[in-house]
């Protein structure tokens, strides 16, 4: 899947030649195997929210509330500023811990709070208008007609993450403990998934694998009711984050280890990035893979991979993105289901 690789780093790359103090900075990692991501990546003109406290999670719903096939080709006239995101803020301490300062809905470049302590949002790849949230007293969903977050089910568990099946009514959560809980029946009836140890965060693929990390920073994924290691990754790294997966990946999800990013698959392999981030984002939302949002410096950043080829300003970056257009355009002009249902 060097295509996700290629349109992440080309995406970061290409709107930093926005900041005039960053173009020969950017020329020059363009010309080498590996894209180094430095704060010029972050230019002020990309930021459309500035928090008080760390971005730790951005997710960008795949499902109606932002993506409706056959919608009319005029919504394309907004802004990409327009999509529904959700973002949780922290505040991250030095050994890692977070205080949780609220999950909000944003749009259009204002926040609302939804949950005071909500740690994670999730949402299926489907027709509906709902996200679930990990919250500190168990699940909440997304009311989107009165924007507001509501309880669901009975579960009250200290929740950290969640992750939304494809298809069902399943949802993942891990709790403070670290303890995987599979939530059924309108999120009424829970169920230890005693196969998944001392998990610290969860992500799904749009195959509905289930990928999570342990306290030593080993990551897993969870195939049907088998689990399988990554071997292939660096040991011991000090740093390491999954990231919720572009709908042009069905199988596996990007990892950053240290600052080198990965993809993992669900049959147990790993391939190197070409991307070497000297200064890392705290939240990736790349769900929608043309739009993506990044969290950083408190910050939460978009970009518009279609602006950067339809761009005048950016006629050096085109032609290195000339191998990829017509991958990039039939992107563009097909539906999410067409993609994910491939």
């Amino acid at each position: 899947m060097k295509l996700l690789l290629f349109i992440t780093a080309s995406l970061l790359a290409g709107l930093a030649f926005s900041a005039p103090t960053s173009e020969n900075t950017i020329a020059e990692s363009l010309n080498k195997d590996t894209l180094t991501i430095t704060e010029e990546f972050f230019p002020d003109s990309l930021a459309v929210y500035t928090a008080e406290h760390d971005i730790v999670k951005i997710l960008t719903p795949l499902n109606a509330l932002n993506f409706e096939d056959d919608a009319d080709e005029e919504d394309d006239e907004g802004s990409d500023s327009d999509s529904v995101t959700f973002i949780v803020l922290a505040d991250v301490q030095e050994n890692g811990d977070k205080v949780d300062q609220g999950l909000y809905m944003l749009k259009a470049g204002q926040a609302t709070k939804l949950l005071d302590n909500g740690r994670d949002a999730a949402a299926a790849n489907d027709d509906t208008k709902t996200a679930y949230f990990a919250a500190k007293d168990g699940i909440y969903s997304y009311n989107a007609a009165e924007n507001k977050a509501v309880k669901y089910g009975t579960v009250t568990d200290d929740l950290i993450s969640i992750a939304k099946v494809n298809g069902s009514d399943v949802i993942y959560a891990l709790t403070a403990d670290n303890v995987l809980l599979k939530v059924t029946e309108e999120g009424t009836k829970k169920e230890v998934v005693d196969k998944v140890v001392n998990a610290q965060e969860i992500i799904l693929d749009y195959q509905n694998n289930l990928y999570y990390y342990t306290s030593d920073k080993s990551v897993y994924v969870l195939v049907g009711d088998e689990v399988k290691k990554f071997e292939g990754l660096p040991a011991n790294p000090s740093y390491l984050n999954i990231i919720n997966p572009p709908f042009v990946i069905e199988n596996g999800v990007p990892v950053i280890v240290d600052n080198q990013s990965y993809l993992v698959y669900e049959n147990g392999t790993t391939e190197k990035g070409d991307i070497e981030l000297v200064v890392r984002p705290t939240a990736y939302s790349m769900e929608a893979t043309l739009i993506q949002y990044y969290g950083y410096n408190k910050k939460v950043y978009e970009y518009n991979i279609l602006s950067i080829i339809l761009g005048e300003v950016l006629t050096e970056f085109k032609s290195f993105l000339d191998d990829m257009t017509d991958s990039i355009q039939s992107i563009a002009t097909r539906s999410r289901s067409d993609l994910v249902n491939a």
